[in-house]
């Protein structure tokens, strides 16, 4: 790129040219990558971003919010819906809950009949479905010649490119669809990536067909939250980055004021990422905090100076469950794991006294 040596600094770039980094990088690196790794320590974080302080102190900030690993998706522009659906279909899996995974499962077959309303044609969407179907199959399954799902056979399946890109396909439909069936309430939100600024913002059907079902074209906040919506799923995305996260999540001027601080109330009171606004600190600063070193640990990586923005995506009503953390790097969606909560310990139980 004319002008852009290995000696720039990325905060010194425009969007635009940051994007037409990305995609340069993108195409020059990702041969021979997995489509989706196993889990590496966040360590290896630190050794990429040895030589850049800023990126250092939010990997520390990362680390002290509790997440010990980093599970990357190929940089292939479709590494969104693809670390989304591993973490959606792993969470099914691990959450050890036969009646919500049916439930889920019946939820996931309905959206079957949101493509079919968008108009898409049922002998391609179906065949684009079937592959995750079968691994949502594949857990609690009363038939004894299906091979039980586990961490090892996820990977290797999101590794074969026949399923893989099936399911991200699938996923794509699925976020165009939800947003063409809610166009009112999304289009106000609709970006144009054109490098004219008078470029006049697209309508629903040709962002959907631009900037979601085609392939290699990353997500943003509309499709993150028309996907998660559709799903029924909620996630937090946290932001590795030398500029600050995009506003909040497009649609939370939708609801009532009270509404969003109860849900941001209710999302820094969860085992995810501490989110929380200057406002609220303030107001929070003359309480009595509370006890113990988790909390303790929790309020330090809140209030520190390196802590990554994170942006929420929360489904309002219905929710079935959460996915977990991203991490977004410029152009780069990869999945981040938190260390598992310590069992609790056993009771001590008093011996029976003799009388």
């Amino acid at each position: 790129m004319e002008g852009i040596n290995a000696d720039t600094k990325l905060e010194s770039l425009t969007d635009a040219q940051r994007l037409e980094l990305a995609e340069k990088v993108r195409a020059e690196s990702t041969a021979g990558q997995p489509l989706i790794s196993s889990v590496e320590p966040i360590e290896v974080l630190e050794h990429e971003y040895a030589n850049n302080d800023a990126f250092l102190g939010k990997i520390q900030w990362l680390k002290e919010a509790g997440f010990i690993g980093i599970r990357r998706a190929k940089g292939d522009g479709d590494c969104f819906y693809r670390a989304f659906a591993f973490a959606f279909i792993y969470k099914l899996m691990t959450m050890n809950d036969r009646p919500m995974h049916h439930f889920t499962v019946k939820h996931v077959d309905s959206t079957l009949q949101l493509l079919k309303d968008a108009g898409y044609d049922e002998s391609v969407y179906t065949d684009f479905y079937e592959p995750l179907r079968n691994l949502l199959n594949r857990m609690y399954s009363t038939d004894p010649e299906t091979k039980e799902l586990n961490e090892h056979a996820l990977v290797e399946a999101m590794n074969d490119a026949e399923q893989s890109n099936s399911i991200v396909v699938y996923l794509r439909l699925l976020t165009s669809a939800f947003l063409k069936l809610n166009a009112d309430e999304y289009t106000p939100f609709l970006f144009s990536l054109d490098t004219h600024t008078e470029a006049a913002a697209p309508d629903m059907q040709s962002f959907c067909a631009n900037h979601v079902e085609a392939i290699g074209k990353e997500a943003d906040h509309v499709q993150i939250t028309a996907l998660s919506r559709a799903l029924k799923v909620s996630l937090d995305v946290a932001y590795l980055s030398p500029a600050q996260a995009p506003p909040a999540t497009p649609l939370d001027e939708d609801f009532p004021a009270e509404q969003i601080q109860s849900s941001e109330h209710n999302a820094q009171s969860s085992n995810s990422i501490p989110i929380q606004s200057s406002e609220h600190n303030a107001q929070s600063s003359n309480s009595i905090p509370v006890p113990g070193n988790e909390a303790a640990s929790r309020r330090h990586a809140a209030d520190n100076p390196n802590r990554c923005d994170v942006v929420r995506f929360e489904v309002e009503g219905g929710q079935i469950t959460e996915i977990g953390t991203m991490l977004l790097r410029p152009g780069h969606y990869d999945l981040l794991v938190q260390a598992p909560t310590p069992a609790s310990p056993e009771p001590e139980i008093p011996a029976i006294l003799s009388t």
